[in-house]
This record gives C-alpha cells, structure tokens and sequence, in this order.
C-alpha cells in the first residue's frame, strides 16, 4: 500500500511538472520588455521610397550602437511620407524636400510638438537620351521643355506620384505645378526605360533615387544625365557631384529633412543622430551632408 501510494504522488508530480514546464518556456520566451528612450524602444520611420537605401544604412550603424533601438522603415511615395506621420501611423519621417503649403498649415496647426530638421542635401537630375545632341542645357530652356513651349519638340517625363521633386522642381523654375506639361510615369525605371527609347525625351530624377546609381554603374545603356547651368546654354553646365551639390553650385539641390515628434524619446535620438555621426554615412553616399563632419588630427 505505501509503495502504491509513493507511486501515485510521484505520477502526480510528474504529470504536474508536464503541464507547468511549457508555460516557463513560454515565459522565457517572450520579448524583453524594452524602455523608450533616445537610445532604446521601436519606432516606425516613413521615408520617401528614394530614401530607403540611405535610411537602412543610418539605421543599420545607429543599431550597431545602439542594440535595444528597433526602428522599422516603411518607403512610401512622397505623398504618404507625411500623411502618415500627420495621421500618427509613424513616428518619424525622412522626406526628399521642403514641405508643401498644405502641409505647413497642418504641421503649424498639429498638437503635439512636430520638429523638422535638416540632415542632407540631394539633387535633381536632368537625364536624356543618349543620342541626344545637347551636352548641356540652361534652367531656361528646361523650363520651357517641362511647360510645353519648347520649339524642339521634346518629351518631357517625370515619375507620376513623385509629388515632393515636382513641387520642388515647379517652385525652383517659377511654375505652378499644375502647369508642368510631362509624361507621367509609374516608377523611375519605367521612366528610364522609356527615356533610353526615346531620343528626345528628357526626364527629371532625384539623385538619390536607384537609377541613378544604376546610371553610375552604366548598367543602363542609351540614356546619360545632362550638365545643368543657371544661366545661358553657352554657359558651363555642372554635373551633380557631391561637392557642386554641397557648395550649391549645382542649380537643382534639394534638402533633406527629418521631420519628428520632440516628445518622442527615440525619435529624437535617431534626429540627434543623423545630424551629428550620421553625417559620416550621408558623406558616403550619393547625397551630400547638410554639415561637414568635425575631424581630429592627433599630432604625435
């Protein structure tokens, strides 16, 4: 009796231990609950689909520091960017230029506390057809391509939903957006595509965008991008180097901005971030950084 009786407390036991070892393994198995602040905590960034490769570099260096910082990146057109940080879907956005009139109004009207920052400057890029026989063209005359009074019979294109580059490039030459007279088209490459079939079309793109890497590459045949000048045609149209982009001898430069909630712990930091040793990664790139980076030199 003694032995069947130790027998079934030990059974019961055991069955006991069964049923609570998967709950500890459960337990220990969720996520470690992690603090919000600059360093620390998960956050969504929406950028301008443009902004996506340098945005995973930012991020990939600021989390080699930072190991408890999660920040996911959502690249949407230029329209969504903002939208969804006004409709509080992101706490963060990277945008390709300044912010629409509209835009100001709901940024200066928002209750909680939204900062815009300055971290980079980008270009736009004129590309053509590389059968094309300019070698260079004036502000002048693109304009009158990009408004439909071109006696050359040009094709102008731009990316149809790249909103932010065709309100830059409107106010930059004097225009209403509604009144840019250009093909629309799906994506940068659809419009790269086209430009390398056409010979006289010419198209806008942000430097930073992709194609423009691919172009760099010469990955994409029969198109190149064109010398701009501010002036006259017989004036000495630049190339968008990373320095005529930082000095602004480039006629089309664009800046980049962080736009963010200042009550946002980690929102904040990434900004801090960007603006000081993030620069390093801008400088690496295609963009140019908004600010020189501070070096020393040890002298032995």
């Amino acid at each position: 009796m003694v032995n069947k009786s130790s027998h079934r407390i030990l059974f019961k036991g055991f069955n006991r231990l069964l049923l609570v070892c998967p709950i500890l393994l459960l337990l220990s198995c969720t996520k470690r609950h992690v603090e919000q602040t600059a360093r620390s905590g998960q956050m969504i960034l929406a950028v301008d689909k443009q902004l996506a490769d340098i945005a995973g570099s930012q991020l990939k260096m600021f989390k080699s520091y930072y190991t408890d910082a999660h920040i996911s990146v959502i690249p949407v057109s230029s329209k969504e960017s903002m939208k969804l940080l006004l409709d509080h879907k992101v706490r963060a956005a990277l945008i390709g230029g300044a912010l629409e009139p509209a835009e100001e109004l709901l940024f200066a009207t928002e209750k909680s506390p939204l900062r815009r920052e300055p971290v980079a400057r980008d270009a736009l890029v004129c590309i053509v057809n590389s059968r094309n026989p300019l070698r260079s063209i004036s502000l002048d005359e693109l304009k009158k391509i990009f408004n439909g009074r071109s006696e050359r019979g040009m094709q102008a294109f731009v990316t149809a939903d790249d909103f932010r580059l065709q309100s830059f490039f409107a106010s930059t030459m004097g225009i209403k957006t509604g009144n840019l007279r250009a093909w629309g088209c799906s994506s940068d490459s659809a419009m790269v595509m086209r430009i390398s079939a056409v010979n006289s079309a010419f198209g806008l793109l942000f430097q930073s965008s992709p194609e423009m890497r691919r172009l760099s590459e010469n990955a994409i045949s029969n198109v190149r991008i064109l010398p701009l000048s501010k002036e006259s045609r017989s004036a000495l149209g630049l190339l968008p180097t990373q320095q005529n982009i930082y000095d602004g001898s480039y006629p089309l430069v664009t800046t980049v901005y962080y736009v963010y909630y200042s009550n946002d712990p980690l929102a904040t930091g990434f900004g801090a971030w960007l603006g000081s040793a993030g620069q390093k990664a801008f400088e690496r790139s295609s963009f140019a950084p908004f600010k020189l980076v501070e070096r020393t030199i040890i002298l032995n």
